[in-house]
């Protein structure tokens, strides 16, 4: 396999992670064909398929395709910490770092958070993959990201979790709803109202529990796995939903929306960093992370937060 490249193995690993020609050659900005030959390469010096292309399905990886794509994410991640240790023997950080979170908490707090680095480190880029508040853990599981943002109750014990703000519950409520002008609200006068509730596979039920502890029913009208959905649903006045992390729209209540703290005494949820145990990090990633700790005892992350005007 010595004609291969590390360019064309990321070529591939970006197949995989996308299901699609199209999506890797549009999240590396070069042409399909270029991913396409790179697939080509390695199941010629394979001599096994990796892909089976399915119509309107996309690329499915095959089940040898799916330890090469495993041995190939620990090979670039050996590269890149390679490249990061050698640019840094000049006093620079410098190298990618990856970036796993789900959008509707990132959109706030992340941007800032890179332009800051960037500034002071321009040397460094950044690769983001995203997902839900479940599963991004499972990014660095599969060696896809370094480091990734969400809720304490979803990191895996091989992972370490590294606080940044501890953020209260507040209800998103369409603006068309009265309630929304209120400065809080709380569970009784929510469990009126129907509910639409994120559905996810470890914290499916985390939302509608709340009014259950509290000895409250509520009628679940619709669920979505997405919160972009669920966030225009209320913006439609289909229903109220209750969340953590303040989307970026809910900021001055814009997008339809307004995001209504909960006055009843709920256990905030925290949120912060995660990354694997045991593993000695690039120094563009322990980088960041120290950055994103100067960021949190500046009070960066306060801004995802929604709390009660006193």
């Amino acid at each position: 396999m010595s004609n291969l490249t590390i360019k064309q193995l990321r070529y591939v690993e970006a197949a995989a992670r996308t299901g699609s020609i199209s999506a890797a050659a549009t999240s590396l900005n070069i042409s399909q064909s270029s991913i396409t030959a790179a697939i080509d390469a390695l199941e010629a010096e394979t001599d096994f398929d990796l892909f089976t292309r399915v119509p309107a399905k996309g690329l499915m990886v095959t089940p040898a395709g799916q330890q090469s794509v495993a041995l190939i994410a620990n090979i670039l991640a050996a590269f890149r910490e390679f490249e990061s240790e050698l640019a840094a023997v000049g006093g620079t950080s410098r190298g990618v770092i990856r970036l796993a979170c789900f959008a509707a908490a990132a959109s706030v707090f992340l941007p800032p958070a890179i332009a800051g680095f960037q500034k002071r480190n321009p040397g460094i880029r950044f690769e983001i993959v995203e997902g839900n508040m479940d599963n991004v853990v499972n990014f660095l599981e599969e060696g896809l990201a370094d480091i990734a943002f969400t809720y304490q109750e979803v990191v895996l014990s091989s992972q370490i979790f590294y606080p940044l703000i501890d953020l209260p519950h507040f209800a998103l409520l369409s603006i068309q709803d009265p309630q929304s002008e209120q400065p809080s609200i709380t569970l009784k006068e929510l469990s009126k109202k129907p509910m639409i509730q994120l559905k996810l596979a470890q914290t499916r039920t985390y939302y509608g529990d709340l009014f259950k502890h509290a000895g409250m029913e509520v009628e679940t009208a619709h669920w979505s796995s997405s919160v972009e959905m669920v966030r225009t649903m209320v913006a439609a006045n289909f229903g109220f939903t209750v969340l953590n992390a303040k989307p970026l729209a809910a900021i001055g209540g814009r997008g339809g929306f307004r995001a209504v703290p909960i006055s009843d005494p709920l256990q905030p949820r925290s949120f912060g960093m995660v990354m694997q145990a045991r593993v000695r990090q690039p120094r563009a990633v322990v980088d960041f992370h120290a950055h994103c700790d100067m960021l949190r005892a500046r009070g960066h992350f306060d801004l995802m937060a929604v709390r009660a005007t006193l």
